[in-house]
């Protein structure tokens, strides 16, 4: 049974006891599902805008696909694991996004739409969280000019959709700083959210940025660390050369301190080979006479 933290907040995928086939599909279509669980994002604004109405049926259509998606997701990675049931229940929210996006598919009351599209799209910063967490580079030293150039991405990408939403935010500029103070949770109030879709906005960006400063702080803890640990190693490595030489010093005096002996033994052997053959010469001598 897994005790993985990720199972409290449903996005527990695949034990770690499972069948290997479960765990080849899981990585295939990891990328797929975060692409299409972010696809919630767009279908929101594409239908609490103002535009052509065409584009509401481009929302409704992206609802279906993202319905769709998470079905067929989900039957068949309960089809190949080896514990179905515990796939279905540690990994609940994909339960959730499927009930949000037939909700809003199917066109379930105007305000439930909203709290179900508003729901889904935090569900897409989740796994776009564990997406990131994943990308292991970001928590090394080497990932600081990578992750920077994610977030002023990001705030670029927020700023534009609260410049564009809102009509009283007169200027990008304004939309920017908008998207800065709100991910960083300051919140001056000089210039705030005034309708729903950029009040969704507001919530992604508040979860992205939160996103973002964790990843920032592990990455800050990893320079530090990683400093102590490259100083650590290299103090190993030199320890180690010495231990070898150390033990191949050894090794040669033992070695010169065994030939020695050796060198002794067979000295002192010869001798006693020379004094057994004497006495075996003075033997015979003392028996040819006898004779």
């Amino acid at each position: 049974m897994t005790h993985s933290p990720l199972v409290w907040i449903g996005l527990g995928g695949v034990s770690a006891d499972d069948n290997e086939a479960a765990h080849r599909w899981q990585h295939r279509l990891h990328w797929l599902m975060v692409a299409v669980a972010l696809m919630s994002v767009p279908a929101y604004l594409l239908s609490t805008s103002e535009l052509d109405p065409v584009w509401h049926d481009v929302a409704s259509l992206l609802d279906f696909v993202i319905l769709l998606a998470f079905v067929a997701e989900l039957g068949w990675m309960m089809y190949l694991s080896s514990h179905p049931f515990r796939y279905f229940f540690e990994n609940w929210l994909n339960v959730v996004i499927i009930l949000g996006a037939a909700a809003a598919a199917l066109g379930a009351a105007t305000e439930w739409i909203a709290i179900v599209r508003a729901m889904r799209a935090a569900v897409a910063v989740l796994v776009g969280v564990r997406t990131a967490a994943e990308l292991r580079v970001l928590f090394t030293r080497r990932g600081a000019p990578m992750l920077i150039g994610i977030a002023v991405l990001t705030l670029a990408i927020l700023g534009a959709l609260f410049y564009w939403l809102d009509p009283r935010i007169p200027t990008f500029a304004d939309g920017l700083w908008l998207a800065f103070i709100t991910g960083a949770t300051v919140g001056y109030g000089d210039v705030v959210p005034s309708i729903a879709a950029t009040r969704l906005v507001a919530v992604l960006t508040v979860l992205i940025g939160v996103a973002l400063m964790t990843l920032f702080t592990a990455n800050v803890v990893a320079y530090f660390i990683g400093g102590e640990e490259a100083r650590m190693r290299e103090n190993l490595q030199r320890d180690v050369v010495t231990l070898r030489d150390d033990i191949e010093k050894l090794l040669d005096a033992e070695e010169f301190r065994l030939t020695l002996e050796l060198h002794k033994e067979i000295r002192q052997l010869r001798e006693e080979l020379a004094r057994v053959r004497a006495d075996l010469q003075a033997l015979q001598l003392r028996t040819g006479k006898d004779g």
